[in-house]
């Protein structure tokens, strides 16, 4: 007798733990459906892969923007790219000029704003290559602009780093704020001060020491 109610209780206890986890499983469901519904304003309105986009100015093809995968906002006006990005830029002639590589990106639809992230890498058709962790194409500008710490390596293999970096496309006309750097060959030194200049306009050069070179 005493076996006999052992074994009910025991298939009593089953029975219950059963219910208590149906009940436990179909309330776990019930909230995540609750969370996905509040999320649901922040869902892409279109999704992209292995595609390009191609920005123009004045009818003129001013950059192409390829990437790996693509998410359009709607509500931010904004592409992001979070599985590889590579951009090609063009001149007023519609001649290349540089390519940028970055881990991430994003695209401003309204600004035609393009930012790279993560390992950015611009190499420009003249021989010069520029390395930083974020980047901005301004479009309004068109000049490139990174406001963290950047490496340029130049044709001639000389390495110039600073905090801060201008430059238009082909990065020939260049501003490097905060500058040091190597050279492997002789360095002129009055030729090398006559390039620190001062500020000629705060809306463009921040406060500080800056290296402004032009290559001819």
């Amino acid at each position: 007798m005493k076996v006999r109610i052992h074994r009910k209780l025991d298939w009593l206890v089953f029975f219950l733990a059963g219910i208590m986890w149906v009940l436990f499983y179909c309330q776990g469901q019930q909230e995540e459906t609750v969370v996905v519904e509040q999320k649901e304003g922040e869902y892409p309105s279109q999704e992209g892969w292995q595609s390009e986009l191609i920005l123009t100015k004045v009818g003129r093809r001013q950059a192409v923007v390829r990437y790996g995968h693509m998410m359009k906002f709607d509500q931010d006006n904004m592409y992001i790219f979070d599985a590889g990005v590579e951009v090609d830029f063009y001149d007023e002639e519609g001649n290349h000029t540089s390519h940028l590589t970055s881990e991430r990106g994003e695209y401003n639809e309204e600004t035609e704003d393009i930012i790279g992230m993560g390992n950015v890498v611009v190499e420009s058709d003249s021989g010069i290559t520029l390395r930083t962790e974020v980047l901005r194409w301004d479009n309004r500008l068109e000049k490139i602009i990174s406001d963290t710490l950047v490496m340029v390596t130049t044709q001639d293999r000389d390495t110039l780093y600073g905090t801060g970096f201008e430059s238009n496309a082909d990065l020939t006309r260049r501003i490097i704020r905060n500058p040091w750097g190597t050279s492997e060959k002789h360095v002129d030194i009055d030729e090398l001060e006559s390039s620190f200049t001062e500020s000629a306009s705060a809306d463009t050069v921040s406060d500080g020491d800056f290296l402004e070179s032009v290559d001819r």
